[in-house]
């Protein structure tokens, strides 16, 4: 996304929620990987099954979910010795990441308009 569209996008957001999801957009699979943890909201997943399913490259999931761990946008639970990884629970961030996603899809349909509009 371009700079000038992402500072727009972000402005868009409750004053709260700029800092987390600007980290989250900065990350090269940021929104990817939020947006394969939101279609399994209770899911816990391995590794090696979200860098499969995401289809993304190891080294883009793992740096995205440390970053993710850091900013308490996802679990990561050892059982057995085996990391697992869902999306949190946390209330606020939950709402925080439902702003994202709601204005997201606001910005998709106005992006589908100017598109009809220009006949793209």
């Amino acid at each position: 996304m371009h700079n000038k569209t992402r500072d727009e996008f972000l402005s868009d957001l409750c004053p709260r929620v700029r800092p987390l999801i600007a980290q989250i957009m900065q990350c090269g699979s940021g929104c990817e990987l939020l947006d394969f943890f939101h279609t399994r909201p209770h899911t816990m997943l391995e590794l090696a099954d979200v860098v499969y399913y995401a289809k993304l490259p190891v080294e883009n999931v793992v740096s995205t979910l440390e970053l993710f761990q850091m900013l308490a946008v996802i679990e990561r639970r050892e059982i057995l010795d085996t990391a697992f990884y869902r999306l949190t629970e946390d209330v606020e961030i939950i709402a925080a990441l439902e702003q994202y996603w709601t204005w997201r899809q606001v910005w998709q349909g106005r992006w589908q308009d100017v598109r009809t509009a220009l006949k793209i």
